[in-house]
């Protein structure tokens, strides 16, 4: 960067802007002078220079529910109260627009079955699936 070149800054103060324009060497002084010019110009404005910066962060989302604990809240509705096939969960879940994969949700219906939370009954592919 040649000493002719002058880099750009805008410092933004609750309402108020500067747009600093100075050499490499001479912008923290001309940063702080436009500061020190808010300040005097301004004095309701010192009291939100000693405020630390808040950064702007995204609002949290809730994190989105298992299938175990979408599962779970079937039980707790009395869904399971009858026997259900795979298929009739799957659906079940995806009206309620949570799409999973079959295997995924197999998986969790043998972990709340392992839990004593559902009883499968039936053969293997044909096993139905209901309260406890």
């Amino acid at each position: 960067m040649s000493k002719e070149e002058k880099i750009k800054v805008e410092v933004v103060i609750g309402p108020a802007t500067v747009r600093v324009e100075a050499p490499p060497d001479k912008l923290e002084e001309a940063v702080r002078n436009a500061i020190s010019a808010l300040k005097t110009a301004l004095p309701q404005l010192g009291s939100d220079l000693e405020k630390p910066v808040a950064k702007h962060e995204k609002p949290r989302r809730k994190p989105l529910p298992t299938c175990s604990g979408l599962l779970r809240g079937l039980i707790e509705e009395g869904w399971f109260d009858q026997p259900r096939t795979l298929s009739e969960v799957v659906q079940e879940l995806a009206k309620r627009g949570y799409h999973y994969d079959s295997t995924a949700v197999s998986h969790s219906l043998l972990d709340l079955v392992r839990e004593r939370a559902l009883i499968r009954e039936g053969a293997p592919r044909r096993y139905t699936y209901r309260r406890a």
